[in-house]
């Protein structure tokens, strides 16, 4: 067996749990670094815990590179390395960005522009605010997050090119790369890293130039950059698990599903978006199922146009591929499942798919759920990262995993690292986890029936798919996130809409549900978790050893 970094037996447990979270998300990679920070304090002459330290604080630097806090951190964690171990161009940039990222004495007025809502002036405001200087790297933070909300990369590179001149040059090409892969432009992205690079390189490499790399084509360079940045970082998560997604061919890997395939939907008062949904259903590949597919449709009682959309399907595809249920009241998402289940037709399928009602698929959706059962043969359920609609860069859903409570909680915690930021790709990957999203996922029929149905207590809706997962990551078979399939969601993130009273109020019941009705299992889950991760990472990097690149994942190589 091969010692990774984690069979180190000074390193911390809780640590190596976010790490095997992922390298991902601002406020994630600085609790990490915190952690590795009061490691190093217990063992003062170790030098491996002050470089993790300083290049957990660079990623979180990467993941948001305006964020003054994280570059006080990180300057003063640079200050205190040995000489010639930091690139000084580096070191000068982050010291600078520290200096200059002043908060203003007073916030109210921009605060008056928002809740009067007049983008107009808001605009206005931020631009004037970044154009005068004062406290601009903090007045850019705010709007840059804001134009990439709408979308408005034109916006977003104008502004930072107000701010991101002379000496922070090298950090406008960070921006502007970051800018350009969110817009869907990976050789620019590629071009502006590499200048970015050029000029003051990150400690252990820029993470979204791979990224960006994947995207342009250019999987050379992508391998290239993925196992010089695991040489200086073997701790890197997510770099891991990109490298070997890469070199063993799983990210375009398409694969078959044997037997029947019935796809269960459920709906209400969603005519326009079952209709849209629908669309993309039945334009979906087929021909990698085995067998016959059928949908079934369960409405819950819906007062709009919904039976006549789902009739008009009927008639176009053929009752035997669209097979309906009309119930006379709505019985919420956990009964709709398990109606579902239970409904006779859906017994003859070897595998069933849940989706959700506004949901847009791509063609290849059903390939590559079956390249991921065809991987993880094991697991309970099969799921993807799920998009949204009106924006891509913002993920709302990928692999969570448990993480250790902060200190003050009781209970543990999910992750969060999607929603910390934008999705630059880094969550493309394969591997098991401990809960995927429920509204595209994939099971085999039995696995579904065994693990019990769906809580009625979560009615009607949020977290039933949470708890049903746990459950079967209880009883051995972990869920399994195909981060290479993207569905697009067209609920809106809340970053984009902010939720209603009563949704808000509904979730935070339904977590308080989840947790008390889990509250003494989370010992179990979290050392499950932990098992099935470390052994899935290990079995990786054993790989990637023996095809070839010399990778020193163990700590003490580094």
């Amino acid at each position: 067996m091969t010692n990774i970094w984690f069979d180190a037996p000074d390193f911390p447990r809780t640590l190596a749990d976010l790490l095997l979270a992922g390298t991902l998300g601002r406020d994630h990679l600085l609790r990490a670094a915190a952690m590795a920070q009061a490691a190093g304090e217990k063992t003062p002459d170790s030098a491996d815990w002050p470089r993790l330290h300083r290049q957990l604080l660079a990623a979180a630097l990467e993941e948001d590179p305006l964020y003054g806090p994280t570059a006080a951190a990180l300057a003063k964690a640079l200050r205190a390395a040995s000489p010639g171990r930091i690139d000084p161009a580096f070191a000068a940039l982050v010291e600078t960005v520290a200096a200059r990222f002043r908060p203003p004495e007073s916030v109210a007025y921009y605060e008056r522009l928002l809740a009067g809502g007049n983008l107009g002036r808001i605009d206005a405001y931020l631009e004037n605010e970044i154009r005068n200087g004062r406290a601009a790297l903090f007045w850019l933070h705010i709007a840059l997050h804001r134009a990439i909300l709408g979308r408005d990369f034109d916006r977003a590179a104008a502004l930072a090119g107000l701010a991101l001149a002379g000496d922070l040059t090298p950090l406008g090409h960070k921006v502007a790369g970051d800018l350009a892969l969110l817009r869907g432009d990976a050789p620019a992205a590629l071009t502006a890293y590499d200048a970015a690079q050029a000029l003051a390189p990150w400690p252990a490499g820029l993470f979204r130039r791979p990224l960006a790399a994947l995207a342009a084509g250019r999987e050379d360079i992508a391998a290239t950059a993925l196992a010089d940045l695991l040489r200086l970082m073997p701790e890197h998560v997510s770099a891991g698990l990109a490298l070997y997604d890469l070199t063993s061919g799983r990210r375009r890997r398409l694969g078959r599903l044997a037997g029947d395939l019935c796809v269960a939907l459920y709906t209400f008062n969603k005519a326009d978006d079952l209709n849209k949904t629908l669309a993309s259903l039945f334009a979906t590949d087929v021909s990698v199922v085995e067998g016959t597919v059928r949908t079934l449709l369960l409405d819950n009682a819906s007062g709009d146009a919904t039976p006549d959309v789902v009739a008009a399907w009927a008639d176009r595809v053929g009752t035997d591929r669209l097979a309906a249920i009309r119930l006379p009241v709505n019985v919420g998402a956990p009964a709709a499942r398990n109606w579902l289940a239970s409904d006779d037709r859906l017994a003859q399928a070897a595998h069933v798919a849940y989706l959700d009602d506004d949901v847009d698929l791509p063609t290849d959706w059903l390939a590559r759920l079956a390249a991921a059962a065809e991987a993880y043969p094991e697991a309970g359920v099969w799921g993807c990262r799920v998009l949204d609609a009106a924006n891509p860069a913002i993920a709302q859903g990928v692999d969570a995993m448990l993480l250790p409570p902060e200190p003050g909680q009781e209970e543990p915690q999910l992750s969060g690292l999607h929603a910390q930021g934008f999705d630059f790709g880094g969550f493309a990957h394969l591997r098991p986890c401990l809960t995927v999203m429920g509204c595209c996922h994939l099971f085999r029929r039995e696995r579904l029936l065994e693990a019990g149905g769906f809580d009625i207590r979560f009615s009607p809706s949020q977290y039933d798919d949470v708890d049903h997962d746990w459950r079967l990551a209880l009883a051995g078979r972990p869920p399994v996130y195909q981060g290479h399939l993207a569905v697009a969601h067209r609920r809106p993130a809340p970053a984009l809409v902010r939720p209603r009273p009563d949704q808000l109020a509904g979730g935070q019941a339904n977590w308080h549900k989840l947790a008390a009705k889990h509250a003494g299992r989370y010992a179990a889950m979290a050392a499950a978790q932990r098992e099935t991760a470390v052994s899935d990472l290990r079995r990786k990097y054993e790989e990637l050893a023996e095809a070839g690149p010399d990778l020193p994942i163990r700590r003490d190589c580094v």
